[in-house]
């Protein structure tokens, strides 16, 4: 493991990736590129942009696991929710978490919609520690948590509950806002799975998505490549990453597993619950409600990477190159830059949406999408 303190400040420079400037768009005389680096020089500032880990956990396992035992800590960034019940055209509900103030007093204010990670929510760690940050001044702005069917409380209403690719969710939410509030400017935020989902969504609206910006962060973008390696029966996966998000999904089945067995499709639910690997368990539940052949068609046609060409808002990624649940080799370097609207910062460091910083171990990563959203709506 390296001792980061006797590093070089040059190691940790935040690096980015994106298209030419001539190319990017321009708004007020200044590029995509120019905003950032005025609004967000933590991230985008070649002379200031860097992520040094904290000494305490400098590897992305620590740093990951770590996170782990925050979403159990509440006190460390709170954040007071409005839950309702959104309810889908074909029946299916979803918990849908307000972050204080109410939206009812700000009906005209910028909306920042939040897509959490697979099964997670507003209480993890790192959704609390961003609206926390966000919602302060001198941003004051309102997150809305928009959760998976069947998770948090909610149970499911039909035996469809999620998957990777799943967009049509997130699309029926986000123009259910936009109609409720027309003149609010909506930016939407996804986490590892929900960065999938978010980017795979605002790559298929194209011109006509929703939405003014995107920021993605710790994203998987081929989901074949990363959960076939999460399949490989090594060490990590039988005990840790793979073998917890497994876990979380059979949770959802077990908890809703009347309802899912009540559906038109004949399911093993044996089988379901003795699943060793996603892969496993998307090939005896997801594909069969879904519709799909195998995991496979699944897998390639969720992944994000085939949609970044046709992005038409500014969209932030962020990704961890020690990410031990994204892997560096499924990044779109290639794609990324052939896209003027897009940017990627990587870093050495941060593991899987951790990026904790300093001896008292504080989360680096909302006060960068902060500045992003601030940039975002700030840029005319």
């Amino acid at each position: 493991m390296l001792y980061t303190a006797l590093l070089p400040k040059w190691w940790f420079k935040v690096q980015l990736t994106h298209a030419p400037p001539e190319k990017q768009p321009q708004r007020g005389g200044r590029t995509l590129g120019e905003q950032l680096k005025a609004v967000c020089p933590t991230i985008a500032d070649p002379a200031k942009a860097y992520y040094i880990p904290s000494w305490v956990m400098p590897g992305g396992d620590m740093q990951t696991i770590y996170l782990y035992t925050q979403h159990f800590k509440p006190a460390g960034c709170p954040v007071s929710y409005e839950r309702d019940i959104f309810e889908f055209s074909d029946g299916g509900k979803a918990a849908i978490d307000w972050a204080r103030p109410r939206r009812d007093s700000l009906p005209e204010s910028p909306l920042i919609i939040l897509v959490p990670g697979i099964a997670g929510g507003s209480h993890d760690y790192y959704a609390r520690s961003f609206i926390h940050r966000i919602s302060q001044q001198p941003y004051g702005y309102q997150v809305v948590v928009l959760h998976s069917r069947g998770c948090n409380g909610v149970d499911l209403h039909t035996p469809k509950a999620f998957h990777a690719g799943m967009t049509d969710d997130l699309r029926e939410f986000v123009k259910h806002l936009a109609e409720r509030r027309p003149k609010s400017r909506l930016i939407g935020i996804g986490f590892s799975l929900g960065a999938n989902i978010l980017t795979k969504y605002v790559g298929e609206e194209g011109a006509s998505c929703r939405f003014v910006a995107a920021a993605s962060v710790c994203n998987p973008f081929d989901i074949d490549t990363t959960v076939r390696a999460m399949c490989a029966p090594t060490i990590k996966n039988r005990f840790l990453y793979a073998a917890a998000l497994t876990r979380s999904l059979i949770s959802v089945f077990t908890s809703n597993q009347k309802v899912i067995l009540a559906g038109e499709v004949a399911l093993d639910a044996k089988r379901i619950v003795s699943a060793r690997n996603i892969n496993e368990f998307n090939e005896e539940y997801t594909i069969k409600v879904f519709g799909y052949q195998s995991a496979k068609e699944l897998n390639v046609g969720g992944s994000c990477v085939h949609y970044l060409k046709d992005i038409q808002v500014p969209m932030l990624f962020i990704n961890a190159l020690d990410d031990p649940m994204c892997y560096r080799r499924t990044i779109p370097f290639d794609d990324i830059a052939k896209n003027p609207h897009l940017v990627l910062a990587c870093t050495r460091y941060g593991g899987h949406l951790a990026y904790f910083e300093g001896t008292s171990v504080t989360p680096w990563l909302p006060s960068q999408l902060s500045s992003f959203v601030e940039s975002m709506l700030t840029w005319k």
